[in-house]
């Protein structure tokens, strides 16, 4: 809940603590990434299912971390002329999730069919 004594630098570090937040969920889905292209190649299936698995799981994450960003940006409302720019960027962020658990299904799917 924002109070009418925050100033908007006050504001803006919420904002970007939140954000911060959100970004490192990204970052964990994208080491697993990683981790499951290892498994891929050592063809460590039991391995890959379990990174994919996690991955999922990091993704709805990253969901439920894009939501308290968009509500705590409607919460501070108008103080902080900068609400777009933190939103924009979540969005972004959250696509490079997205494509990562993308590519952790079609890697396991080809694992699956050798």
């Amino acid at each position: 809940m924002v109070f009418p004594v925050e100033t908007e630098e006050r504001v803006k570090r919420r904002a970007l603590s939140v954000c911060q937040d959100h970004l490192r969920k990204v970052m964990t889905i994208t080491r697993k990434v990683s981790q499951l292209i290892d498994s891929f190649v050592k063809d460590d299936k039991k391995s890959a299912q379990r990174l994919f698995e996690e991955i999922r799981e990091s993704e709805e994450e990253v969901d439920r971390a894009r939501r308290t960003v968009s509500q705590e940006l409607a919460e501070i409302g108008a103080i902080l002329m900068s609400r777009e720019d933190f939103l924009r960027f979540t969005n972004l962020t959250s696509e490079i999730a997205d494509f990562c658990e993308g590519i952790a299904f079609r890697l396991l799917e080809i694992m699956e069919r050798g």
